[in-house]
């Protein structure tokens, strides 16, 4: 049986799936959780597959101010100063065979270049646009730049990350040969964009390298960060931490990479973890965290 550390000093909490309720919102009971765990002192930040321009105000919601962990740990940023503290680029032979395998698939890339806060969005040509890159792209339609693929890696910029939105048998007949890269990758079914989504990264960059950065830059121990997450790209990170918790809904080899189940994201699980692990306080009657323990 895993043992619970005998302090949290550092709580790392993923955004779409586990802060956020299935409308996209912190609802007060975890945002209330938050603040008391600040309250006694526990650092608190996020990890999270977006950028900082769609992060931030999540960030100003929580009142956080520490760096906080971006493209799925590709990068670091202090908040809310708006200062890159830490970056990984792709090399970029291999953002272009990455961009290439994608292209042969007929999905269309979206390349995040590494250009500041500036945040720009690189892609081709529309003919392979699909309806949810059309729907990502038209959400940010001031950093959208389309280019010739052979330009998407010979521009000015370093390539933090290529991302692919597809169905999820698209992604899958992509990942042999993603997997042969030199890099590191994740896929999740279905992202906020209603597909399956494959990012691509450099090597040995995830979530987890991202608390790894964090935490030493912070002076504090892996045995004392709790960290939370509901999807694929959380495995790493709720592995390497000193306490792991998956959410309710969260798929079973998230669940089994992480120490604890909590209750699901519309059911305030982030705010009964909180409570029940970082601050020590007795699980309410409808929290399911002291009975949903994965034996590693």
């Amino acid at each position: 049986m895993t043992t619970l550390p005998e302090s949290i000093k550092l709580l790392i909490i993923d955004i779409d799936g586990t802060l956020l309720n299935p409308e996209g919102q912190i609802t007060p009971d975890t945002r209330a959780a938050v603040h008391a765990a600040q309250q006694a002192g526990i650092v608190v930040t996020l990890a999270t597959a977006r950028r900082y321009c769609n992060t931030k105000q999540v960030a100003d919601e929580l009142g956080l101010d520490i760096p906080l962990i971006l493209y799925d740990g590709a990068q670091i940023v202090r908040h809310p100063q708006g200062q890159i503290l830490y970056s990984r680029a792709l090399p970029a032979q291999v953002a272009r065979e990455a961009i290439d395998i994608l292209v042969r698939h007929a999905v269309q890339p979206v390349v995040h270049p590494l250009t500041g806060l500036d945040e720009e969005i690189w892609t081709g040509p529309p003919e392979l646009d699909s309806l949810w890159q059309e729907a990502y792209f038209t959400t940010y339609p001031e950093q959208m730049r389309r280019m010739p693929y052979d330009l998407l890696t010979t521009s000015q910029a370093s390539i933090l990350r290529v991302v692919g939105f597809a169905s999820e048998e698209a992604v899958e007949k992509m990942t042999p040969q993603v997997a042969a890269l030199d890099c590191s990758w994740n896929t999740i079914k279905r992202g906020s964009y209603g597909s399956a989504e494959l990012a691509i990264m450099h090597a040995g960059c995830s979530k987890a390298s991202g608390m790894l950065e964090l935490a030493r830059r912070l002076g504090i121990p892996l045995t004392q960060v709790m960290a939370l997450g509901d999807n694929n790209n959380d495995i790493e990170m709720l592995q390497a931490a000193g306490w792991g918790v998956a959410m309710g809904q969260a798929p079973d080899a998230v669940k089994a990479a992480a120490d604890v189940v909590t209750n699901n994201n519309t059911q305030d699980g982030v705010a009964r973890a909180i409570e029940r692990y970082a601050l020590r306080r007795p699980a309410s009657a409808a929290s399911n965290s002291l009975n949903r323990v994965t034996c590693l």
